[in-house]
């Protein structure tokens, strides 16, 4: 069995992406009561891939036939995921979908098993238990059919899923830059296409649009898919869906401090479990792992 890779510093660093993550959905709602979804998504990555370009002019360059197609499948799988979840969005409600696309958490390590041959510790079996259940007290979905937005949403959990488990393969072998800026890339071409045929270029520039372009291109997409393409040459896919499943405790949080929306008893029950999750992912997988040198 292989030991699971295991960095404080990469863990913390995802943690922080998770946060900011999680700061964008204020944002982006505030957004897309003016500008298309897939509008406001090419904006989002195209603006993301100039400012990697330019803040990592040398490094961007360093391109090669396999980090381009590594990287153009991992904007793949970022895309179908997007895509998917927000089409999803117009037959489901905005609970459900949530706890849907968190079922990537326990997809991670049937699909790193699979494909990677890297069995998970029960730690983080155990971990991903405790981080599924405070999504599903966190988002507290409510009683209904299974529906075609459902449907949609749990494609969107397999393709965030497989964004992780092939992140993790590739991660090792390649210049987080170049691999970051290939499937930001890629997510912005595909995008840019798809807004061609759903809705047509909708875009207007209020200050909402503007703002969240800034929070969602710069910090959540360059900056944050750059953090992470770097953390997960140091850490495990598992480690990766868990910390991640922290992105709604933030989204929480910081609807709490923007918006004044209050969370009930389950909420906090689940932001407990969660960070749980996380805790019982750090303490075992830290005695016998130990982070890989650059």
């Amino acid at each position: 069995m292989k030991a699971e890779r295991f960095s404080i510093g990469a863990d913390l660093a995802l943690l922080a992406v998770a946060a900011v993550w999680g700061l964008t959905f204020a944002a982006v709602q505030r957004a897309l009561d003016a500008a298309g979804p897939f509008s406001f998504l090419t904006a989002r990555f195209a603006l993301a891939a100039v400012v990697l370009g330019a803040a990592f002019p040398r490094r961007v360059l360093r391109l090669d036939r396999d980090v381009v197609a590594v990287g153009a499948l991992i904007g793949v799988w970022l895309t179908v995921g997007y895509a998917l979840q927000t089409v999803g969005l117009l037959y489901t409600t905005a609970s459900r979908s949530g706890f849907i696309t968190g079922l990537s958490v326990v997809l991670v390590p049937v699909l790193s098993l699979a494909v990677s041959r890297n069995r998970p510790r029960l730690s983080s079996l155990a971990a991903v238990a405790f981080a599924g259940a405070g999504l599903y007290l966190l988002t507290s979905p409510g009683d209904g059919n299974f529906n075609l937005g459902d449907l949609l949403t749990l494609g969107c959990a397999a393709a965030f899923a497989l964004h992780i488990v092939t992140t993790e393969r590739a991660a090792p072998r390649h210049d987080p830059v170049p691999l970051a800026f290939c499937q930001i890339v890629t997510t912005a071409v595909i995008c840019a296409a798809l807004m061609s045929v759903w809705e047509g270029p909708r875009l207007p520039l209020t200050a909402w649009t503007i703002a969240a372009l800034a929070i969602t291109g710069v910090l959540a997409t360059a900056v944050a898919f750059s953090v992470q393409m770097w953390a997960q040459r140091r850490t495990s896919a598992t480690h990766v869906a868990v910390i991640f499943t922290a992105e709604p405790v933030f989204a929480a949080l910081f609807a709490w401090l923007i918006q004044h929306e209050v969370l009930g008893l389950g909420g906090l029950a689940g932001g407990a479990l969660i960070v749980t999750g996380i805790l019982v992912a750090q303490i075992g997988a830290a005695p016998r792992a130990a982070p890989q040198e650059e």
